[in-house]
């Protein structure tokens, strides 16, 4: 199979993204961020905590 038929093939393919409807894809983008910022609010407590056992 050739690189161009491989290329194709992947063009062709639809991506569950392109199903969604714009209210959809704009819900599914906010619990993406939220889940980021939750993340990196948890990542900063727990350097807080880790910096404050080394303090001891």
């Amino acid at each position: 199979m050739k690189a161009v038929e491989l290329f194709n093939r992947r063009r062709d393919r639809k991506r569950a993204w392109d199903e969604l409807s714009e209210i959809d894809r704009a819900v599914l983008l906010e619990a993406v961020r939220q889940r980021r910022d939750a993340q990196e609010q948890r990542r900063s407590i727990q350097a807080g905590l880790d910096a404050s056992r080394q303090l001891r």
